[in-house]
């Protein structure tokens, strides 16, 4: 079996689908090792995979841009590959059997998605509703990380389902020998970018009425990631009477994440959509209760390993926490389901998935 993997999500500062992409191409490696395995990744990301057993194939062709077709198929069709494994939701359509990766449809289901202009949302919409219901009809199967994925594409695309499978997703951040509640502080994390979906402006406003009622409510901690809605964020943060008691990290390390986790409260993480929620496994993994958004995919994998709230209410936001922030033992049962509950997940599990559906499309 020839596999090529398309990896140009992949970028320097390795974001979720980076990650999803990485866990999935290493665990392959493992799994299959009479497999060849090519990767189409951008130059500048490619140093990401450079301890990987695969060929690289360096390309600078943008995501989802006018003549990504054009300048793809011919190196696609060309590399006598059997299978063509996109990480993306939407791109070429070779002739060789195709599988797709939708994370999620938040492009086309989160209001506000592509920023604060109605015009640029309506056109965001249609051109990617466009293409990924092309990649959708050309694709031989569709993975998904979650059944809350799979509901969405069934009900923005229907018929697809029936070539889409749930292959889940993994952490890498954790072997699974962590202590849980251990070593915790009291301090609430949130981590994540600051876009629409990740409802931060609730999550902010929430913060601020609880500290307001309580002056000794403990500290919050969020990693965002700078991309284009980081300035709006920041402002956020920098206007709310809780400013004082919020540290914002843009970037951190590995290490850093991980000790984050293994010592906060809790994490915080109310979405309004998610297509998976990888903030919330790595925490699980670590031992950490999660509040998180009931309806969503969070609720899927979080379950019993956390407090649910209507990411629709700051009254409900401010009460996950206040409950998690108040019953210290309440806390040590959640993270124990929490490691419990992360053992489910894995980049094997998930790459079995994917390979498992690779062989039957190309036998």
């Amino acid at each position: 079996m020839h596999l090529l993997m398309d990896a140009r999500a992949l970028q320097v500062l390795v974001d979720g689908i980076g990650r999803y992409s990485l866990g999935v191409m290493e665990a392959l490696s493992r799994l299959k090792p009479g497999w060849k395995l090519s990767v189409i990744v951008n130059p500048e990301a490619a140093a990401h995979i450079e301890t990987l057993p695969v060929e690289t194939i360096q390309s600078s062709a943008v995501r989802f841009r006018p003549g990504e077709n054009r300048k793809l198929i011919p190196l696609i069709e060309s590399s006598g590959a059997d299978c063509y494994l996109n990480f993306s939701m939407a791109g070429p359509a070779p002739s060789i059997p195709t599988v797709l990766s939708v994370h999620d449809l938040m492009v086309l289901n989160v209001a506000g998605y592509f920023g604060s202009s109605f015009f640029r949302n309506i056109l965001g919409r249609f051109l990617f509703g466009r293409r990924i219901r092309r990649s959708i009809d050309h694709a031989s199967a569709i993975s998904v990380p979650s059944e809350a994925t799979l509901s969405d594409l069934r009900e923005a695309f229907p018929g697809a389902e029936r070539k889409t499978f749930v292959a889940g997703a993994g952490q890498d951040l954790f072997s699974g020998d962590d202590e849980g509640n251990s070593h915790r502080k009291d301090f609430l994390l949130y981590v994540g970018n600051a876009r629409a979906y990740k409802n931060v402006t609730r999550l902010i406003v929430a913060y601020a009425r609880l500290k307001a009622i309580n002056p000794r409510f403990p500290e919050m901690k969020m990693v965002v990631r700078r991309d284009r809605a980081f300035d709006g964020f920041m402002r956020d943060v920098d206007d709310c009477s809780a400013t004082d008691s919020i540290t914002v990290l843009s970037h951190v390390t590995d290490n850093e994440l991980r000790e984050l986790y293994r010592s906060c409260a809790g994490l915080v993480i109310p979405s309004l959509k998610e297509g998976f929620g990888l903030p919330a496994l790595e925490a699980m993994a670590a031992g950490s209760p999660v509040v998180a958004s009931a309806g969503t995919a969070l609720e899927e994998l979080v379950g019993n390993a956390g407090i649910l709230v209507d990411p629709g209410s700051v009254c409900d936001i401010m009460r996950g926490m206040a409950i998690l922030t108040s019953q210290p033992d309440l806390r040590k049962t959640l993270g124990r389901n929490a490691l419990k509950r992360a053992e489910y997940y894995s980049w094997d599990k998930t790459a079995a998935a994917v390979a498992d559906r690779i062989e039957r499309i190309t036998s």
